[in-house]
């Protein structure tokens, strides 16, 4: 897992080619006016998932991983906790492979993701997105760059 500043990504654009498409992607695009949807990062599978929500309680969010993509995950607006772990230290859930998604249960640690912050989610790091920071729900848009390992 990786937490940082955007300011930062491209410090960690030779961890993967994926990552300077994103970097190249989010120069081209006002983030907070991204359409909610798919939009394709790079001709190599790579594309960023748009989506807008609202914050929710712990209990009705659950903890993820992935077998397929690398998850970057920043915020155009709002603010989400998101639990944290290492795949090892959670109880597999049958995977689901149309999706490339499987749940988990254990616990987690939490980090808070805000505007100009972004995380990194490899298949081995289990993530539980979502989560209300306190006891308010918050409007949330978010950006979930997916690339492929």
């Amino acid at each position: 897992m990786i937490f940082d500043s955007l300011d930062n990504l491209r410090l960690y654009a030779g961890l993967h080619a994926g990552f300077a498409d994103i970097l190249a992607f989010i120069s081209k695009h006002d983030l907070t006016r991204l359409a909610v949807g798919i939009h394709s990062v790079n001709d190599s599978g790579a594309f960023a998932s748009v989506n807008e929500y609202v914050t929710k309680p712990i209990e009705d969010c659950f903890i993820e991983c992935h077998r397929k993509f690398i998850d970057v995950q920043t915020i155009a607006w709002g603010e989400e906790k998101m639990g944290v772990s290492h795949k090892q230290f959670c109880v597999d859930q049958p995977y689901d492979e149309e999706k490339d998604l499987q749940k988990l249960s254990g616990n987690v640690d939490f980090i808070t993701l805000v505007p100009g912050l972004f995380a990194v989610f490899f298949p081995h790091d289990a993530h539980e997105p979502g989560v209300r920071n306190g006891t308010v729900a918050v409007a949330v848009k978010k950006i979930v760059f997916k690339i492929p390992v």
